[in-house]
């Protein structure tokens, strides 16, 4: 009866231990290989796809920091004169160029990295859902720098024609200065006998009183007319002309106009007679103050 017992243990055991040596002399099937090759692949495209997936938002993150820069170097234009805002709003718009190509070239990726999230396998179904909400993430991030990008464009294009009109009414304000200063530094002269003067309206007498009635008023003095035309004055820069020739030196001068005698370097004798070949103004801004027109009336 111990001999049976014996030999009905035993049996189990060598059956199990043929199983096991069948099991490893076969070998896995070529189902099973297959499948675990699948698996391996699918694993290794899932490590590739986070690490795409996170280099993408990095890129995009980037592009995000370098559109403020520009959008801050933008706003900085307008308060930029016409001089230096050429080179800045060159490389405003250089830069706006190389994001908008970066942004293109970020949307191929992505288009690229959800091709090959729906080609994972079914065993990634949520990773798969997972890679999908993030790329449509990162497009409609990209679809906001498309829009900031075009604004800054938009608002690029608008800064340049604001300064061509901001340059042409420099150029009309400089053109203005121009003939104000020139305007401002242009004064006149005259020189002629008192006949002259009084027949060309350049001269009018005044005061004096009659003397017997016959012979004129005595005192009577010449001025500046009221109304003077240049056109009968010869024109000259005050500041580069400061000598005016006389016609006769032998002759005595006076000025009729409000000049100040203390301002010219010349013959001066009794009574503001000036007798010299030439009236040489030493102080022109002194000098002309009172009058752009100079009358000097030849009086023998």
């Amino acid at each position: 009866m111990s001999s049976t017992r014996l030999t009905a243990i035993r049996i189990p055991a060598v059956l199990t231990a043929a199983l096991m040596v069948s099991a490893i002399s076969c070998g896995p099937s070529p189902e099973t290989t297959q499948r675990l090759a699948e698996l391996e692949d699918a694993a290794a495209q899932k490590d590739d796809l986070l690490i795409e997936v996170a280099s993408l938002g990095r890129f995009i993150s980037d592009i995000n920091a370098e559109l403020s820069e520009v959008s801050l170097a933008e706003a900085g234009l307008q308060a930029m004169v016409e001089s230096p805002i050429q080179a800045s709003r060159e490389s405003v718009l250089a830069k706006i160029r190389y994001l908008s190509d970066k942004v293109e070239e970020t949307e191929q990726k992505l288009a690229q990295s959800r091709q090959r999230i729906r080609s994972l396998t079914m065993e990634s179904d949520t990773l798969q859902m997972l890679l999908a909400e993030t790329i449509t993430s990162y497009e409609r991030t990209l679809e906001n720098q498309h829009a900031t990008i075009e604004a800054l464009n938009e608002r690029v294009t608008l800064l340049e024609e604001q300064n061509v009109q901001l340059a042409a009414s420099v150029d009309t304000l400089s053109t203005q200065l121009v003939d104000l200063k020139t305007e401002a530094s242009t004064v006149y002269y005259v020189v002629g006998t008192k006949e002259e003067l009084l027949e060309q309206g350049i001269v009018e007498k005044s005061g004096g009183a009659r003397f017997l009635f016959i012979f004129g008023k005595r005192g009577e003095t010449l001025v500046p007319s009221r109304e003077l035309d240049p056109a009968a004055f010869t024109a000259i820069h005050k500041d580069q002309i400061t000598t005016i020739g006389l016609p006769d030196s032998t002759s005595e001068y006076e000025i009729a106009s409000r000049h100040s005698l203390d301002q010219i370097s010349a013959g001066v004798v009794e009574k503001g007679k000036i007798r010299s070949s030439s009236i040489r103004i030493v102080s022109p801004d002194e000098f002309w103050k009172n009058s752009k027109f100079l009358i000097v009336v030849q009086t023998s």
